[in-house]
């Protein structure tokens, strides 16, 4: 049966019943809100916590982390990008969190061999790759089961820079009309880069009975207040999508080209 993490868009955490994923504060980015150490140590007295750490980090960012590991002790696991830390922590502990890029049963297998045996996987993947890739590895495989697709994430600051350039005076979060694909996406401008999203809601719900071995991420950032209730609501159901308006195009559209083949 599968396995639910939640990742709040807010800090009542009491509406979030399933085991939950922090974005940790200075080090994440792409989520609607953040937990500094004091609060996730606080938090996990009462409940299981796992952190996610997927900025790009800089040399000197590596020292100040050492330090919050130690403070960390009881956290269940770490949501981890940047292969750098592997070191730091033990590796049981370790969920590989690189956005776009583990799109196969090959990659997989090789990181098992690295001693990391917890993996998500990229959302860009139909629920044929998903089955070949299940049937394929051992590992404890992670996916985003609902979610605003990460489509981009760069270390500039974008808006702030185009707003420079331009006498522009564009929010730092924007909505924007993508010329090929009319697709509407989100443009959302942090302290540490710029990301971009897309404005529909991905879902997987409609093949949720055939993720059963999978452990089934939902975050719930960029979520309006009636978007989360209704998922919290029908999270689990096949037809979720009878509920609130989804997409879920690369779940059944190969797509050609994947970074990491």
């Amino acid at each position: 049966m599968s396995k639910f993490y939640m990742i709040p868009n807010t800090k009542e955490l009491n509406k979030f019943t399933e085991n939950i994923i922090l974005p940790l504060e200075d080090y994440s980015i792409g989520f609607s809100r953040y937990f500094c150490v004091r609060e996730i140590k606080d938090i996990c007295k009462t409940r299981e916590v796992s952190i996610i750490i997927n900025k790009l980090l800089h040399k000197n960012d590596i020292e100040n982390i050492k330090t919050i590991l130690k403070n960390l002790k009881n956290v269940k696991y770490f949501f981890i990008s940047d292969l750098g830390l592997i070191n730091l922590i033990e590796k049981e502990k370790i969920i590989l969190y690189q956005n776009h890029i583990i799109s196969n049963y090959d990659s997989i297998n090789y990181y098992k061999e690295l001693g990391m045996n917890n993996i998500v996987l990229s959302n860009e993947l139909t629920i044929e790759e998903l089955k070949e890739i299940r049937t394929n590895t051992t590992s404890e495989l992670f996916l985003f089961l609902i979610n605003h697709n990460d489509l981009m994430y760069s270390k500039r600051k974008l808006i702030s820079s185009f707003n420079d350039y331009k006498g522009t005076t564009y929010q730092k979060t924007n909505t924007i009309i993508e010329k090929v694909s009319k697709k509407e996406l989100i443009i959302n401008e942090e302290q540490s880069g710029t990301l971009i999203f897309d404005s529909h809601i991905y879902s997987a719900n409609e093949v949720i009975d055939e993720l059963e071995d999978f452990n089934l991420i939902i975050n719930f950032s960029h979520m309006t207040e009636e978007e989360t209730r209704t998922i919290l609501n029908h999270y689990k159901n096949q037809n979720l999508s009878e509920h609130i308006e989804t997409e879920n195009y690369f779940l059944h559209n190969k797509i050609g080209y994947k970074v990491g083949e």
